[in-house]
């Protein structure tokens, strides 16, 4: 399974504040193309951010190939908040939501995985006509085996 799906059903179970609230960067993409915030006073996106070698190096001996590497995921809050075009009133919504996928994700991993997801960071990517959009960031090490 990929880790957006993992991560998606993750949040949609252990985050109540997102249960039908969330979707894929597809969705996140097709909204800004069309120039049209998301509806909702809560919305949440999970993105791919990437993959990466963290080893250095693989290994190849008796027809297996190894590899440690890192699968980078991202999940996208969007909050509005109406009538405030500084978006104060969206804050505390941010940080309540920042905090409960933190707790979510940290520390937990897909059944299939090596390692864990680790926070990254968080970082503030828009606040426009009232509406904040924040970006948090975890990492999963794992280790690619393929049989040559």
């Amino acid at each position: 399974m990929s880790l957006i799906v993992d991560v998606k059903e993750r949040l949609e179970i252990e985050v109540q504040d997102l249960a039908g609230k969330l979707d894929y960067v597809a969705e996140l993409a097709a909204l800004t193309n069309a120039g049209a915030p998301p509806q909702r006073e809560v919305s949440a996106f999970v993105i791919p951010l990437g993959l990466d070698d963290r080893g250095g190096s693989g290994a190849s001996a008796a027809g297996l190939h190894t590899q440690i590497v890192g699968e980078t995921v991202g999940v996208i809050l969007c909050v509005k908040a109406l009538g405030d075009a500084k978006a104060r009133k969206a804050l505390p919504t941010i940080d309540t939501l920042t905090d409960a996928v933190i707790d979510a994700l940290a520390g937990w991993g897909p059944e299939d995985a090596v390692g864990v997801l680790m926070f990254v960071r968080g970082r503030l990517v828009s606040v426009t006509s009232g509406l904040v959009v924040y970006q948090l960031e975890f990492a999963l090490t794992d280790q690619l085996r393929i049989a040559r």
